[in-house]
């Protein structure tokens, strides 16, 4: 009889209990699959495109459907069209309010944005090259070393193939010099978004302070919630595999260059890990 009635006080108990229970696993399952990235599947991240070629940058963001022409969602460019991802542009477009709502008269526009693999390249070997300086150095004729050559455009260009800039995810704003946002317009800008880019999923991916990697870069901000589950796709793939990257990969200095690009990839602020 004691042993009925202790299965009876126990079964009250769990009667109690299991609809809590029941609701924290909703709540529990509701969140992790409302978490950023979380349940991505491979064929929304990547677009509907092969894996390698979104990765790398080989195609045009202005026939997808999952890119978005900024100027659409009343943000300010230059340069012609710019182009993110639906969710990154977006989450800009509410930043980008709020910004002019408190600070109606600072300037804000996006000069670049998504570069696919092709005006990557263009860049990277325009500076190779020497046809582009690099802090006054033409580093096709003053850096012989190919190596040497690779490290100097890396201060503050991708090789094809690495860049951020590829994913839709990334954007560089304004004046991309360092100076511009230590004083007036710039440092307030600079301010506000050090402060507030992260409640809309920003992140600045180069800062001060870094052991390697690019130098720091106060113009470049990425959204976090998709580049953060696209560098680790890119380092998975590529990361300890560089004959997977040089496979069908080519630019002036690649095979000098291409043992650095995990490296570089990696080597982003902590807040954009």
């Amino acid at each position: 009889m004691k042993i009925l009635t202790d299965d009876c006080t126990v079964m009250k108990r769990l009667t109690r209990i299991i609809p809590f229970l029941f609701a924290g696993c909703l709540v529990f399952s509701f969140c992790a699959a409302c978490a950023p990235g979380a349940g991505e599947s491979s064929a929304a991240l990547y677009t509907g495109i092969d894996k390698e070629l979104y990765l790398t940058g080989r195609f045009d963001p202005a026939s997808n459907d999952a890119f978005v022409d900024l100027e659409s969602l009343g943000l300010p460019v230059r340069n012609g069209r710019q182009y993110l991802r639906r969710e990154a542009a977006e989450a800009l477009g509410r930043m980008y309010r709020q910004l002019k709502k408190e600070h109606p008269d600072i300037t804000f526009y996006v000069r670049s944005s998504t570069r696919n693999f092709a005006l990557q390249k263009h860049i990277w070997e325009n500076k190779w090259n020497g046809v582009t300086p690099i802090n006054g150095i033409r580093s096709g004729k003053a850096v012989a070393g190919p190596l040497e050559r690779a490290k100097l455009i890396l201060r503050y260009s991708s090789m094809p193939g690495t860049s951020r800039h590829h994913w839709g995810t990334d954007f560089d704003i304004n004046e991309l010099t360092n100076g511009y946002y230590e004083s007036g317009e710039g440092a307030a800008l600079y301010s506000w978004l050090a402060k507030n880019a992260g409640r809309y999923g920003f992140c600045q991916p180069y800062t001060r302070g870094r052991k390697s990697g690019y130098a720091e870069e106060k113009w470049h901000w990425s959204f976090t919630p998709l580049a953060r589950q696209l560098t680790r796709e890119w380092l998975n793939a590529y990361g300890s595999d560089r004959a997977a990257f040089l496979s069908g990969i080519r630019f002036a200095g690649v095979e000098h260059a291409a043992g650095l690009a995990p490296l570089y990839v990696e080597s982003v602020d902590k807040d954009c890990r």
